[in-house]
Formats: C-alpha cells, structure tokens, sequence
C-alpha cells in the first residue's frame, strides 16, 4: 500500500506566520468596554508622529523629519486655544476642546501653593506631593538609597492578568506591573548618586583648576600662585 506524503508547509509559513485571523475571547471587551483600536492602523493626525520617538530609540533629535510629541499630551487642554492664540490648530499637540478635567495646572498654586481664585479657579490645583516620580529602581525590586530616596516608594499587589502575559488596563491598572529593563539615570540625579559612591561625571561647565604657570597673583602681579597664598605681600602705594 503506497503512503501518501504530507504537504511540507514552507518556511515562510513556519516562520512568519498569519495572526490575522486568530481572535480572542476577550477582543469584544477590549474593543467594545475599552474603546481599543486592535488593528494598528495608525491614524492620519498621528502619520506624522516619529514611530521611533515614542519608543526613545530616536537618533536624529531635532534634524528628524517626523514630530517629536508624546500622544499623552493630548489629554491636556491648550492654554493658548483658551485664550484664541493658539495657531497651530488641527496640529496643535494638545486638546482644544473646553473640559474642566483635562485643564493646565494653575501657575499660581504650583508656585506660591495657594490660589486667589479657591475652588473658582478653572485651571487644576495639583497637590505637591503627588508631582514626586515614583522610583523605577523600587518598582523593579530593589532600592539602594532606602529611605533616603528622593523619589516614591509604592508597594503596590502584583497583578496576575499582567504576569499571566496580558493586562487589559495597560497603564491605567492600579495593581503593579513589573519591569524588568534597567532604569535610565537622569542627570538630576547624579548628586544623590554620588552622596551612595556611584560612579558620577564631571557636571556641565566644570573646568577645574587652572595651572598655576596661568595664575597671576593680584597682590604682587608675578605668575605661579594665587594670591591666598602669595609670599611677597602687597606691593605698591597703601
């Protein structure tokens, strides 16, 4: 009896295979309760939008063609639409729309922390403390600075759905989510690096001592020391 051969799938099949018509059961919820585009077509606002910025992956910096803007900001109404000055319009990278919840932070509260206006006041009144970044190291899992850190600690219940491999609340998700890629150090922070012995860079406009072969003494006018420690004293009338 003569065997019939399978049909050997080609590796393009093998490889890079068709998800296109792959559902899941929970896809109505995400599409429908979340209000989620799952087909990844980018909008025509967002086509100008550099796809490697949002990753920070950018290179070129401000010789990029593409708009550098996160899509975040468009949750902020525009200050300057408030006023009828805004003229980027339809480009503009924040909200026109009036919408007492997505209002700029008030300048007066944020500087002086009171506000004449009170509950009047239009724009939002942010408390100070919630403005402190929650620290990335403690996220991870381990903080050296302690409780001497100057960003937040927050312990917060790992979530299953997110450990699972999928949380349908992304960020908006009040349990935590945890990373595993090692956080980038900003440069504020080399002083509370160097305070702990990290390994810390000469600040911008540091040029250090100058060569004493440079240096002219005020009080004598000769060359090769400072004048705090000059030995010929003051020359000249008193």
């Amino acid at each position: 009896m003569a065997t019939v051969a399978r049909p050997v799938a080609p590796l393009e099949a093998i490889f890079r295979p068709d998800f296109s018509k792959v559902t899941f059961d929970f896809e109505p919820y995400l599409k429908e309760d979340l209000k989620l585009d799952l087909n990844g077509k980018p909008k025509q606002e967002d086509a100008s939008v550099c796809k490697y910025y949002l990753r920070g992956t950018c290179f070129k910096g401000a010789a990029c063609q593409f708009k550098h803007t996160n899509t975040r900001e468009k949750a902020v109404v525009c200050k300057h639409w408030l006023r009828g000055l805004c003229k980027k319009g339809d480009h503009c990278e924040f909200l026109h729309e009036f919408n007492l919840k997505r209002m700029p932070e008030c300048w007066f509260y944020s500087k002086y922390g009171e506000c004449c206006n009170g509950d009047e006041c239009m724009y939002l009144h942010i408390d100070p403390d919630s403005k402190i970044k929650e620290c990335p190291w403690y996220a991870r899992g381990f903080c050296k600075h302690g409780p001497n850190c100057r960003n937040k600690h927050v312990r917060r219940m790992i979530c299953i759905n997110y450990i699972a491999g999928f949380c349908p609340l992304g960020p908006n998700c009040a349990k935590g989510h945890p990373k595993y890629e090692t956080p980038v150090i900003e440069e504020e922070e080399d002083l509370g690096h160097a305070r702990f012995g990290g390994p810390v860079g000469p600040r911008p406009g540091y040029q250090g001592f100058k060569n004493l072969e440079e240096v002219t003494c005020f009080k004598c006018g000769e060359k090769g020391h400072y004048a705090n420690k000059c030995p010929n004293g003051r020359t000249g009338p008193q």
